[in-house]
């Protein structure tokens, strides 16, 4: 139950980072990005349901359901408090930049000092 509530929460997170509300907050700003994370949450929902660890019938939708309501409920209280601290680390995910080499870095930094 406890792997199904942290699968269902990321997923919800990733699909309010692709909502209209809160994309700007996710640093997804281009259509692409916010396919990608409505594609991911949904797979991530789908991974939740295949690990609820029983055999397919109505005791593993339970589960799936009871994970989910539990996730949405705490991922939108969360997120109602501190949506960008929340989105935070898909923002710095996904809009880093290339990273200048340690070599680069230091010769600036030797550069600079004079």
């Amino acid at each position: 139950m406890c792997e199904g509530f942290v699968l269902c929460a990321l997923a919800f997170v990733l699909l309010a980072a692709a909502s209209h509300r809160f994309h700007r907050d996710a640093g997804a700003t281009s259509p692409v990005q916010r396919r990608w994370l409505r594609g991911l949450g949904t797979a991530l929902i789908m991974v939740a349901l295949l690990r609820a660890g029983t055999a397919i019938d109505g005791e593993r939708w339970v589960r799936l359901l009871v994970c989910a309501s539990l996730a949405a409920v705490s991922v939108v209280l969360t997120l109602s408090l501190r949506a960008t601290a929340v989105l935070y680390p898909l923002r710095r995910l996904l809009t880093r930049r290339v990273a200048a080499s340690a070599g680069q870095e230091v010769e600036k930094f030797a550069t600079a000092q004079g």
